[in-house]
């Protein structure tokens, strides 16, 4: 007589689909560079803290990384090279080519950000107070420089160097964009305009 449990459940060999299991989610944030151009200079690179907030973002959820990504959004100069580091590291674990160093572009983007925000204080260019004003702002851009380098490797590690997945623009992105050139093409018109 058999000694067999009759209340035993049956056994079978699992048989997992591979179109089925989940697909490994990207480590960065990706993005195309000419929406990133594109919403940097219409936000005044205000943009700036969504990009380090989507990058810290994923991080979090998707390397298991224990980090507040609104705080190190909000105190991106205090977290730049943390960041810049860590996919300059990645880069160099799988071999895609990463030229940049995380230190000192993390350090120009510090500086950036730093003359920006003293440039109030800063002696004046020209007797025109808005001529001065858009020079700084049009300064403070090219601290979109090093976020492009570090972008472009991002892509790259998240296996779309295009970005395509993130290339079309939201609601949201045609708003600020708008708004963006409305600010801007004020800004023209008052250059143009004589002193009262």
């Amino acid at each position: 007589m058999p000694t067999d449990d009759i209340y035993k459940a049956p056994e079978a060999e699992l048989i997992t689909n591979s179109s089925d299991s989940e697909e490994a989610k990207p480590e960065f944030f990706t993005t195309a560079i000419s929406k990133m151009i594109i919403l940097s200079v219409c936000t005044l690179n205000l943009y700036s803290f969504y990009w380090f907030y989507k990058h810290w973002t994923a991080q979090k959820l998707n390397a298991n990384r224990d980090c507040l990504p609104v705080l190190r959004a909000i105190f991106q100069v205090f977290f730049v090279y943390s960041l810049f580091s860590t996919i300059k590291n990645e880069a160099g674990h799988k071999s895609v080519k990463a030229s940049w160093m995380a230190g000192p572009l993390a350090v120009y983007y510090i500086v950036l950000q730093i003359l920006q925000n003293v440039s109030d204080n800063l002696p004046s260019i020209s007797e025109n107070l808005l001529f001065d004003s858009l020079f700084w702002i049009i300064f403070g851009l090219t601290s979109i420089i090093p976020m492009l380098v570090v972008q472009k490797t991002a892509n790259t590690l998240n296996d779309d160097p295009e970005g395509i997945t993130n290339k079309k623009f939201g609601a949201a992105n045609w708003v600020f964009t708008l708004i963006g050139i409305a600010f801007w093409g004020l800004m023209v018109i008052g250059l143009l305009l004589p002193d009262v």
